[in-house]
């Protein structure tokens, strides 16, 4: 047994969590991390300070051997610091990808308006917005891939972390789906929405247009749903990988990962050469993305 499956057995067993011992050690969670993930060993100091607190000799830590201890487990550590920069990194991604799509979604709102005078300003500030969104969705493309091992490892948790985690995930499922139906009633159901709005009275003090509601209504549905969406999977994920769940069915929503790029592209080419609608491509992947949604809620239930 390794110096860092004796630690991760020690911190269980004394219900500590990795940023608690950094704390008592006076070191950074990320050096407690490397020595708990077997990357690093503390220095002598740190290991006389780590043999007193948890009442085991020098020899027990340093010493390797073949054998298991009661209650170990095999797999990647994650502390509740990690795994709330996890979810932050996923939420940023998040943000990048929304709002790419919904500025190239937006940016028709000057196309509506480019008419008379106002014409060549509208037009260039079609196209600073759609390149924008572009260019947005490009840097998320180069961003560095991040907390691989949570994607891809077995999960260790500290008990009370990752029942916290569960009970917070078991709120947001509720908070998603109430974006969802939201989503759905605006891509559906927008339009109508727009046509009653502009035969009322606000409509017609205002002077807005009905292209423009259409292009708002739908930029913010088509936001609702991907939100909720990928959300729910970036916390499936931690779920998946913590409780063992097999990963023989994860080939079926590998799709998603390349879909947006070719979505963009189909969108683009109907902006400019008019042989589809540029939003069939948008709809297209909102039901797509639906679909998903309703088979992993589906097979969450299955699985209580």
């Amino acid at each position: 047994m390794t110096l860092g499956q004796k630690l991760k057995i020690l911190l269980k067993e004394k219900n500590m969590t990795q940023e608690e011992l950094a704390e008592q050690l006076d070191v950074s969670r990320q050096a407690v991390g490397k020595w708990a993930n077997d990357k690093g060993i503390p220095e002598v100091g740190k290991l006389i300070q780590i043999s007193n607190l948890f009442g085991v000799s020098l020899d027990y830590l340093l010493k390797e051997d073949g054998r298991e201890a009661a209650g170990a487990e095999s797999g990647y550590y994650v502390s509740g610091e990690m795994l709330e920069g996890y979810l932050s990194y996923r939420r940023q991604n998040r943000k990048r990808i929304i709002g790419g799509i919904s500025l190239l979604m937006l940016a028709n709102i000057f196309d509506e308006l480019a008419r008379g005078n106002a014409r060549s300003v509208m037009e260039g500030l079609y196209w600073i917005v759609t390149l924008s969104g572009v260019a947005l969705l490009i840097w998320q493309c180069f961003q560095n891939g991040k907390y691989r091992e949570i994607k891809k490892e077995k999960l260790i948790f500290d008990d009370r972390i990752y029942e916290a985690f569960k009970t917070r995930r078991e709120r947001e499922r509720k908070k998603y789906a109430l974006m969802m139906i939201a989503g759905v009633v605006l891509l559906v159901v927008g339009s109508e929405i727009t046509s009653f709005l502009v035969h009322g009275t606000v409509i017609r003090i205002f002077g807005i247009e009905p292209g423009i509601l259409e292009w708002i209504t739908d930029t913010a549905g088509l936001s609702f749903v991907m939100w909720s969406a990928m959300s729910a999977m970036a916390e499936s994920t931690v779920v998946k990988n913590a409780e063992g769940i097999p990963k023989s069915g994860d080939g079926r929503f590998r799709w998603i990962y390349w879909a947006v790029p070719v979505t963009l592209l189909a969108v683009l080419i109907g902006f400019v050469s008019h042989i589809w609608s540029s939003m069939a491509p948008v709809i297209i992947l909102f039901c797509a993305l639906l679909v998903t949604v309703c088979k992993l809620l589906l097979e969450n239930r299955e699985g209580k």
